[in-house]
């Protein structure tokens, strides 16, 4: 394929808006998985699409997610604070950074389900929210 093919391909792809919100330290980065099916959901190796984004500020932040599909997604992110690429936890396997899901799905002692953060990319494109919490 030529340039241009790609880049006209490219260009039909439906747009995936994502603001992350609640961000309440001006440092480290944000790591954002976009999951495409059930089986594949909270595996991070096995995302669709991942982005690894530099917080510089709070409050929120807006992200592009490009190159997926109009179908069924699920995204999770978390806010390393401490710049060691992983979500820390306790002794008890309990978050202790940020983190969040795709409809804001917060079960208390698991991590949510695939039917609690999924949404639609719509061909028109899609926008969702995503609030980081601690635990």
């Amino acid at each position: 394929m030529t340039l241009s093919v790609l880049f006209s391909l490219n260009l039909m792809m439906p747009a995936l808006g994502i603001s992350i919100s609640n961000i309440k330290q001006a440092s480290g980065q944000i790591y954002l998985g976009i999951y495409d099916s059930k089986a594949r959901f909270l595996k991070a190796e096995k995302a669709c699409f991942k982005k690894i984004i530099p917080v510089t500020g709070t409050g929120t932040i807006d992200v592009d997610c490009t190159g997926l599909g109009p179908g069924t997604y699920a995204a999770s992110c978390f806010h390393d604070l401490n710049g060691n690429g992983k979500l820390d936890t306790n002794f008890f396997g309990i978050p202790t950074e940020p983190y969040g899901f795709s409809n804001n799905a917060r079960p208390k002692f698991r991590a949510p389900r695939w039917e609690e953060a999924v949404f639609e990319l719509k061909e028109t494109g899609s926008r969702i929210s995503i609030r980081l919490e601690k635990w």
